[in-house]
């Protein structure tokens, strides 16, 4: 514990201190046990995430519903709402208060799923190049704000996230804005990573007093909320919650049990053990 505290330490120094965000999203792929941004790379596999953890739910987002699709933490770009409205059609909407927006990014990656899309279709390169009104009506289709705030009462039909619950310092205001902003009867699908994000050191972050992580350690993005904390908050914001898919390493908790802070130390193992879940949360009707 004392030899891998010390790398785990002096990486988190370096994190803090010397890589911003808007770094980490150029050199992450060669910072150790960082890994980089999906959706910058390619955001299907994001959306084939979505795309499965609904249907485990029962939602089919291929049945040809012109739904109202918002997305929590999308990003420097809209690339899962290009590849979302492609697929499925709708309207997308990213909500993201941090990243700047990057508009060659995006234009990449809109690119990329217009073309990948019309090809599985059917219509060949030049055909697709022939019409530019289509791609413009696609382009439509997704919009981006910088706060939900921003978004009306009851205006979406489904919300998803990605690897972002993890990084909202205050859950309980996040969920009743969501609450807010969709329909009746709508649902929200969030796939949470509760790991500490070097991926080595799943849970040396909980070894930490607040004191130390908040003012020392935390890039500050990462509260270290738990599963519990969440279904908690999800519970007081009057949703209905089933856990879609979870999964947990007691092997690498067990190895920092003796060291957990004591804010940590008496809580639910099987909740602290949790690396990653899938949440399907539905408002009532």
């Amino acid at each position: 514990m004392i030899w891998s505290n010390l790398e785990y330490v002096s990486l988190r120094l370096v994190r803090r201190f010397l890589f911003t965000a808007t770094v980490l999203d150029r050199l992450g792929g060669f910072v150790p046990y960082w890994r980089v941004n999906q959706g910058r790379l390619d955001p299907g596999p994001i959306v084939d995430a979505f795309q499965r953890l609904l249907r485990l739910a029962g939602v089919d987002v291929s049945d040809g519903s012109e739904r109202r699709v918002v997305e929590l933490g999308c990003g420097a770009a809209n690339g899962t709402g290009h590849e979302w409205t492609a697929r499925f059609g709708g309207s997308w909407t990213g909500v993201e208060p941090f990243a700047p927006f990057d508009q060659d990014l995006d234009g990449r990656l809109a690119e990329n799923s217009r073309r990948r899309h019309s090809c599985a279709a059917g219509t060949t390169a030049s055909e697709y190049s022939a019409h530019p009104g289509q791609q413009l009506a696609q382009s439509a289709r997704v919009g981006r704000v910088t706060d939900l705030a921003a978004l009306p009462d009851a205006s979406a039909d489904l919300i998803l996230s990605n690897s972002v619950l993890e990084h909202v310092s205050d859950p309980p205001t996040i969920f009743r804005e969501c609450h807010r902003v969709l329909t009746p009867g709508g649902v929200m699908l969030h796939q949470v990573d509760y790991r500490d994000h070097f991926f080595k050191y799943p849970f040396h972050f909980l070894t930490f007093t607040s004191g130390v992580w908040e003012n020392l350690l935390n890039p500050g993005d990462l509260p270290r909320h738990r599963l519990d904390d969440h279904l908690q908050a999800l519970g007081q914001s009057d949703f209905h919650v089933e856990i879609l898919e979870r999964q947990s390493n007691t092997r690498a908790l067990t190895a920092v049990a003796p060291f957990l802070a004591p804010e940590f130390a008496k809580r639910d193992p099987d909740m602290l053990s949790t690396t990653t879940a899938a949440l399907f949360c539905r408002k009532s009707a």
